[in-house]
């Protein structure tokens, strides 16, 4: 067995740009194609986890779309404003479970301030972590997240400011008109770890005057359906109401990411292109190496060497390059959600065991490639003339 490493070691040291190449091209194909196949299975467990409980968003007429995206995930601008009274309306319905009223302000360190009462704190299971619950107008409790971004803390004030992201602020704010900070929420792991959470009246309070309204509005109402038969016949009912309509997140969320699944499919197809890639490389530098060795494999049959030892030289060498790839795809895959859940969707709630288990499927595939690949060279090997070399050395 220490002949076959040695050989495998100068094999190494031989070709190191074509094994470098071909580890590349494994590592990239194995990443890429376990990648895209766990985020996509992240972002539709996050997307359906932020709308867990919400069976319809209640919005202006518009986009159904962009009422979910704006009442569920926080991504859009509203359609516009709904009154109260028909939001109150919902709440008597026999078919509705929960109404929750909202009246969307504007942000503050990048963070959307949310008018709604405590009970909107509740439906996402959030507990305060220090200080309290927001009781008097422009008081406000704030996500974990928003809070270690924009580093506030009990008592601190701030002003909002129109439009949203981190340079809202210089746009221009509300300056007659600061937050307090009564209390800081534990992380939950749902949307509202990223928002800034007031009294309605705070929004109504900071914007009066500039909406033009003679009575009180919401944005949207988070409504929660008395079971499948409410679901069936709510939406048609909501919709009827002059200036309403019902958007159903579940339907929503589906039909956005199935408007996505085309680059699923191209960027599978390259990572499939990438790894059989890796395979031709593979083949290839074995191939190469075979030919520059076959003295020394004459040499090994020769000597009385059966064929199951010829083979772990070979194979050896295959699963090597395999294994080293496969290490390296993990290490972009740890890259690549430590910076998923850092900085593009903090909270996000990446599952390690599904990415473990995908990267050992990837790893499983890849092993058979590379069996497949290294049989022609296999079978190069068991052909070799020993007399012919052994006459020729």
């Amino acid at each position: 067995m220490s002949v076959i490493v040695r050989l495998i070691a100068n094999f190494l040291r031989e070709r190191p740009w074509q094994f470098a190449l071909a580890v590349t091209l494994c590592a990239l194909g194995l990443a890429s194609a376990v990648g895209i196949v766990w985020l996509q299975s992240v972002l539709e467990s996050h997307a359906r986890r932020q709308a867990q409980g919400i069976d319809i968003v209640v919005g202006a007429k518009g986009s159904a779309l962009q009422n979910v995206l704006t009442a569920v995930y926080y991504l859009d601008v509203p359609n516009g404003n709904i009154r109260l009274s028909d939001v109150e309306k919902l709440r008597s319905h026999p078919q509705v479970a929960q109404v929750i009223p909202l009246a969307m302000g504007d942000s503050a360190a990048g963070a959307r301030i949310v008018g709604a009462g405590n009970e909107f704190v509740d439906f996402y299971g959030a507990t305060v972590a220090s200080g309290a619950l927001p009781s008097a107008p422009l008081e406000a409790v704030i996500g974990a997240s928003v809070a270690t971004r924009a580093k506030l803390k009990i008592g601190d004030q701030f002003v909002g400011a129109h439009g949203m992201g981190d340079g809202a602020e210089e746009v221009g704010g509300h300056e007659s008109y600061p937050y307090v900070v009564t209390g800081i929420l534990k992380p939950t792991g749902r949307v509202i770890d990223q928002l800034v959470v007031t009294p309605m009246q705070s929004v109504w309070l900071v914007h009066e005057g500039h909406t033009g309204a003679t009575e009180p509005e919401a944005t949207f109402a988070l409504v929660k359906a008395r079971g499948p038969v409410a679901m069936a016949t709510l939406p048609r009912f909501i919709n009827s109401i002059d200036g309403l309509q019902a958007a159903v997140p579940a339907m929503e969320s589906a039909r956005l990411l199935t408007s996505f699944d085309w680059v699923a499919v191209v960027v599978k197809a390259f990572a499939a292109i990438l790894i059989f890639a890796a395979m031709a490389s593979l083949l290839g530098a074995l191939l190469q190496a075979l030919a520059r060795r076959e003295p020394e494999i004459a040499l090994l049959r020769a000597m009385g060497a059966s064929r199951s030892r010829i083979a772990s030289l070979v194979f050896g060498e295959s699963l090597l390059l395999v294994l080293v790839g496969a290490l390296l795809a993990g290490c972009l895959l740890a890259a690549g959600a430590w910076a998923m859940t850092t900085f593009v969707l903090p909270g996000i709630g990446i599952d390690a065991t599904d990415g473990i288990l995908l990267w050992l499927a990837g790893l499983t595939v890849a092993l058979l490639l590379a069996f497949v690949a290294t049989i022609p060279v296999l079978w190069r090997s068991f052909s070799i003339d020993v007399a012919a070399q052994m006459s020729s050395r």
